[in-house]
């Protein structure tokens, strides 16, 4: 029981790192909101269920589907941020090209 418990606590800190270091992102920020909240969503079966075997697999199953949640937002926070960063990129090279050009004439 006690290692659902910590596995869930350390959900609710890995979304909270996430919502810290990358928090001017929306797609991080709302991953990093729904780790927090179903972190602490897995956590509730373990206080509520007289079943403590129900409990642990609810538990479990809760934990697994808020980590893939967090994974898939901070992957396409990820991929955003690259693309933009592409974008930059090629702006600044033609923007240098151009100034390039320029002083030429």
């Amino acid at each position: 029981m006690w290692g659902a418990v910590l596995s869930s606590v350390v959900l609710i800190a890995a979304g909270g790192l996430v919502w810290w270091l990358w928090g001017g992102c929306s797609l991080s920020l709302t991953g990093a909101v729904g780790t927090v909240v179903g972190g602490i969503i897995s956590l509730v079966p373990l206080l509520v269920m007289a079943d403590q075997e129900l409990a642990l697999r609810m538990s479990f199953v809760l934990t697994l589907v808020t980590a893939a949640w967090l994974l898939g937002w901070v992957l396409a926070s990820g991929i955003r941020a690259q693309r933009l960063a592409r974008e930059h990129a090629s702006a600044a090279a033609e923007a240098a090209t151009t100034a390039r050009v320029a002083s030429r004439v």
